[in-house]
């Protein structure tokens, strides 16, 4: 068989849970099947092809014998392609790939290929549905051009992450549940491996974190809630805990702007540090020597983070909506995102009991094992095989 991949998400720069999900699956997918040809599609404009080049640089498993890239040239503007796109279906992606039996998506993203071939789309979360308000104007346009509905109704099979994604694909956009096949992320190896002292002791000589920490890792945007972290922080400093810091790793998003001026707000430039951006061997480290990971988000369609803290040997405070219960199972503290005083009262809590501690320590990592990114493949794999119709 010849399977596409549309790697466009790979080539804008970011590091989110999407586009970690799409390189763990294609790294294993050319681990466990070397007789398919997959081929990798993209569109060349602005600097994707020296990108590209990049990501070939860092992830050499995509050099496999049975891969194959194709691109699309096309003018700088990526608008007009969409416009061509959806009211034309034209060009074809799968004639510009030298045709294929399937077309695989990672994220949805308008794509027109021709009925020979098979479409599969992975759906990790339909939050630009349930909370609008969590994004910018320009944000909620760019959704709704992108026709989310149409290719969660049109698409041959759908991957969801989670059952709380399938859910919503059923209820919000009328979604034929039997074409819906749930898959979940997974979790790697290393992050159950102790990563040592050196890389933990640089990251806390530079950012200057000598006493313990709270951790907090993912993008700075309202969604995720992360004023609710530091508003925990001031709360437990007063109860008596003076001597914990809380260290923040993601890149600023949108309407992240709030999220500064709660730290001033509340006195706490010197207790909260914001990383930015870590690298998987430094998150790791942060992880591992973490007092507790708080991630108090409003909605999650799998929730990654939660599984790595938990992998990793982190206590884990989340919330109790979407995926998270479904994740986690009974190995966090679950609480309302609504509710700032039940994510007050769990980290209290959590740093009163030492045995809560360990025991969310070794049932974190007992549940974390459930989830490998080889069954994701496995699963994936035989989703594509089986075909879209």
């Amino acid at each position: 068989m010849r399977i596409g991949v549309d790697i466009r998400g790979l080539l804008t720069g970011q590091h989110s849970g999407v586009e970690q999900y799409t390189l763990q699956v294609l790294e294993h997918l050319l681990k466990i099947d070397r007789d398919n040809i997959y081929v990798l599609f993209y569109v060349a404009y602005r600097d994707l092809d020296a990108k590209l080049s990049q990501l070939l640089s860092e992830a050499t498993f995509l050099r496999s014998p049975n891969v194959e890239i194709r691109q699309l040239k096309w003018i700088n503007f990526p608008l007009l392609l969409h416009a061509i796109w959806k009211p034309l279906g034209w060009p074809l992606a799968d004639k510009v790939c030298g045709g294929l039996d399937v077309m695989w998506q990672p994220s949805p993203r308008l794509l027109p290929v021709s009925h020979r071939c098979r479409t599969v789309i992975t759906f990790h979360d339909l939050v630009f549905a349930l909370f609008p308000q969590f994004y910018t104007w320009k944000s909620r346009l760019w959704q709704w051009q992108m026709s989310y509905p149409y290719l969660a109704r049109t698409a041959g099979r759908i991957i969801a992450v989670s059952e709380s994604t399938k859910n919503d694909l059923v209820n919000l956009y009328r979604v034929d549940p039997a074409k819906i096949s749930v898959v979940y992320e997974g979790v790697a190896p290393i992050y159950f491996m102790p990563s040592g002292t050196e890389t933990i002791n640089a990251l806390r000589a530079k950012f200057q974190v000598t006493d313990k920490y709270l951790y907090y890792l993912g993008s700075l945007e309202p969604r995720k809630n992360v004023i609710a972290v530091v508003r925990s922080l001031h709360y437990i400093k007063q109860q008596g805990f003076a001597n914990i810091k809380l260290v923040i790793s993601g890149a600023k998003s949108w309407l992240s702007e709030a999220i500064f001026a709660e730290v001033e707000k509340l006195n706490l430039g010197s207790e909260v540090i914001f990383t930015g951006p870590v690298t998987e061997i430094e998150k790791i480290a942060w992880l591992q020597n973490a007092t507790a990971f708080i991630f108090p988000t409003f909605y999650e369609g799998f929730g990654l983070p939660v599984l790595e803290a938990m992998a990793a040997g982190c206590p884990v405070i989340t919330t109790n909506v979407a995926s998270l219960p479904e994740v986690t199972g009974s190995a966090a503290m679950l609480v309302s995102p609504y509710q700032q005083s039940e994510l007050n009262s769990a980290l209290q809590r959590l740093l009163m009991d030492p045995g809560l501690l360990r025991e969310l320590v070794a049932s974190g990592q007992e549940r974390a094992r459930q989830f490998t990114w080889e069954k994701t493949a496995v699963a994936t794999l035989k989703i594509l095989m089986d075909g879209g119709e």
